[in-house]
């Protein structure tokens, strides 16, 4: 897909500058990529939740074990990642609305009601945790896996010289 016009991304970008989400917002996002990052590490090396009370505590005790290792890829200061997390949040309406739109919503959110709308409505919300997942790149590596006794995932076998993958 490609990406919206520059100028329209940096007005929206402007816009998100102008209206933050809370800290607060902004760290339950972070957290919970955290969370899907390392659910996601441990559904690739095949450990999964079940109704069998004895797997889940196994699947428990890697994930909490796993999850903190996780997290250290987050940087102490995460307005370090405001602009990379603005332009992915911002994208949608970017790509939307021109320039000229993106400075009528900016003049109406000056007001009382349009800035209670604009927190009301949560827009730049939604996107928060995708956005926080691409820029930090949290996808485990070997090491971690290990770091949390855990074997890594194994890479696949190539296929033989005249196989296929279609069944």
């Amino acid at each position: 897909m490609p990406s919206p016009p520059a100028d329209s991304l940096a007005a929206a970008i402007q816009l998100w500058a102008d209206h933050p989400p809370a800290e607060f917002t902004k760290q339950q996002a972070i957290d919970s990529a955290v969370a899907e990052a390392t659910r996601q590490a441990l559904y690739t090396i095949g450990m999964r939740p079940s109704p069998r009370l004895s797997v889940t505590k196994i699947y428990l005790g890697a994930y909490d074990r796993l999850k903190p290792i996780i997290a250290r890829r987050v940087p102490a200061n995460p307005s370090q990642l405001d602009t990379a997390v603005a332009a992915c949040a911002m994208d949608g309406i970017a790509r939307r609305l021109s320039t000229a739109e993106i400075a009528d919503v900016r003049k109406s959110l000056s007001t009382a009601a349009g800035q209670k709308f604009w927190e009301a409505a949560g827009l730049t919300d939604r996107p928060l945790e995708g956005c926080y997942q691409a820029a930090l790149d949290l996808k485990p590596v070997a090491a971690d896996y290990r770091a949390a006794g855990l074997r890594p995932p194994t890479p696949p076998k190539p296929l033989k010289r005249g196989t296929s993958i279609v069944y």
